[in-house]
């Protein structure tokens, strides 16, 4: 599904089709419904790629002889860039729906989970005596508030009249958010 994701480096996601996209890998729409099931999840496998382009970003960035605090800096540095390096692509992987009564399958659940335990794994170091459902919660608090950052930014809506960054705002938001976790 590179092709996907290349095809996202220059365009958004509304401007891809099925016959555009067997068109530019050389099958038939048909063939590509035959080796996916459908076009959701051909996108859904292409989505799969970009979680695994994130994960390996974000695993890149935290280093593990740092402290858990300054890996959580990384991990949402790490996110907004691709963000910001990557919006068409970013942005599919919450445009896209699933066909009315399909679920997520279990791969792309593993892939989602991967990165949540990243942010899980830094809060407990932050606080041993957190419970597994409070870190569960907060790790997704943490990352809605940095991905709503990332999307006001890349869309140019952070309505500042000064010069507020969206890196110097989830600075802040991981600063003082961790600064209570820590004695919660």
């Amino acid at each position: 599904m590179s092709q996907v994701n290349r095809f996202l480096q220059s365009e958004p996601a509304h401007q891809l089709s099925l016959r555009k996209l067997a068109k530019m890998v050389g099958y038939s729409p048909g063939t590509l419904i035959n080796l996916f099931g459908s076009y959701s999840r051909l996108i859904l496998a292409a989505n799969a790629q970009t979680l695994d382009q994130i994960a390996q970003r974000l695993g890149d960035r935290m280093e593990q002889d740092e402290s858990a605090e300054t890996r959580l800096h990384r991990f949402a540095e790490a996110y907004l860039a691709f963000a910001q390096e990557h919006p068409h692509q970013w942005r599919l992987l919450f445009e896209h729906h699933l066909d009315e009564g399909e679920e997520l399958p279990q791969w792309q659940w593993s892939r989602i989970d991967r990165l949540f335990d990243m942010i899980e794994q830094c809060l407990y170091e932050l606080n041993k005596n957190s419970r597994a459902e409070d870190r569960h919660e907060v790790s997704r608090t943490i990352w809605a508030s940095v991905h709503g950052i990332c999307a006001l930014s890349i869309d140019d809506k952070l309505f500042a009249r000064t010069t507020v960054s969206a890196e110097s705002m989830i600075s802040a938001l991981l600063t003082h958010f961790l600064s209570s976790w820590k004695q919660y």
